[in-house]
């Protein structure tokens, strides 16, 4: 089992590069580009989950107790980093509200502590407890007397309940936690079954986008029955990799298809085409690859280490967006600087976050599992 959990760090590479691209999405361009962007980044991460998630399950954890063993693992992968970065960002917080009257993630909670009842500011400290459902609050807004209402489209109100997150873009591992509450049961079930749940889950998704005008932020990707699909799109490429795996494939193949995937991913916001087609062009792609670098890269410790740090950065990046956005905004001569700024200032806390805190609760983490 042990070497389960060392397997997931595979397609490093590239992971850390879609991790990169969304640190680039919420910062400033590198290299006078913009990269995929965020929904791109994260619907490719949703593939690559649905992969790792068939793998463990058919591989791995199977047997009486398998389930509990792959949802404690899953919990202590996530949870204890998650806190710590929502620690610092409460401290961040609470440090720029009483230092420099500036409450960074608490500013919606100092701004309607008289309007918020207990019970909303309740559910608010529960979402940022326990992540689930935080996708959720993309798609509510408060009105003049703080009481929530759901709506089809959020984005045009100023006062929106993903305003009090304190670790905004963990919403998206509130979607990868539902998948893995659920994977158990469908990544094991025949292919023509997982086919089913994509062309259901993709089709609805492209249905009510043209039939009910559903093709704007929060629908595009944060509602979990539309980005089904996309996990499970990653359970089939597992089944691919289970036909491959045992054939004489050069690792060259992975090699250019990975290179194909970082062209990709750095220009395809620069490719003048109706943006649906050159996204199924490209998620074509990344279905296409996973196996292939899979089998490439499943042994290289290069890959592993890079792969390691994605994690770090997808989690701990937005409090380095968050310090540096004030200056460049005022400073408006040093903004070309500010995606750089951004990007290495956040590898260089991922690297360290990464052996100084996941690297000891990877650890503990693995010592639990092998003792249940």
């Amino acid at each position: 089992m042990l070497s389960a959990f060392f397997i997931v760090t595979n397609m490093g590479i590239f992971r850390t590069i879609l991790a990169l691209a969304v640190v680039v999405y919420h910062s400033f361009t590198i290299f006078g580009l913009r990269l995929c962007g965020g929904q791109i980044a994260v619907e490719s991460f949703f593939m690559i989950s649905g992969f790792y998630m068939a793998f463990i399950l058919n591989e791995k954890y199977v047997g009486v107790g398998s389930y509990r063993t792959f949802l404690l693992g899953r919990f202590y992968r996530i949870f204890p980093v998650y806190w710590i970065v929502l620690v610092a960002a409460l401290l961040l917080s609470l440090i720029g509200y009483y230092g420099f009257n500036h409450a960074y993630y608490l500013s919606r909670f100092f701004e309607n502590k008289e309007c918020l009842s207990f019970t909303m500011m309740g559910y608010f400290l529960m979402e940022n407890i326990f992540i689930i459902g935080q996708d959720v609050l993309y798609f509510l807004r408060l009105d003049a007397l703080c009481h929530p209402k759901l709506m089809y489209y959020i984005l045009s109100y100023k006062h929106l309940g993903y305003q009090y997150l304190l670790v905004p873009q963990a919403w998206s591992i509130s979607l990868e936690l539902l998948f893995y509450i659920i994977a158990p049961f469908i990544v094991r079930k025949k292919v023509g079954w997982q086919l089913a749940i994509i062309l259901l889950s993709l089709g609805a998704k492209v249905m009510y986008a043209s039939q009910f005008n559903l093709s704007l932020d929060p629908w595009t990707y944060r509602f979990f029955p539309f980005e089904l699909g996309f996990f499970m799109l990653g359970s089939i490429a597992y089944q691919c990799y289970r036909y491959f795996k045992n054939k004489p494939i050069s690792p060259h193949i992975g090699y250019v298809l990975l290179t194909l995937c970082i062209i990709g991913i750095c220009g395809i916001d620069e490719l003048a085409m109706n943006t649906n087609i050159k996204n199924t062009l490209f998620y074509s792609l990344i279905f296409v690859s996973i196996p292939f670098i899979f089998l490439a890269f499943k042994n290289s410790i290069v890959d592993r280490y890079i792969g390691e740090l994605s994690f770090s950065l997808y989690i701990s990046h937005h409090l380095i967006v968050s310090l540096f956005r004030g200056f460049f905004y005022s400073h408006s001569e040093w903004m070309m600087y500010y995606g750089y700024t951004v990007v290495m200032s956040s590898l260089l806390v991922a690297i360290v976050f990464q052996k100084l805190i996941i690297k000891p609760l990877e650890v503990i983490r693995m010592k639990r599992i092998l003792n249940t």
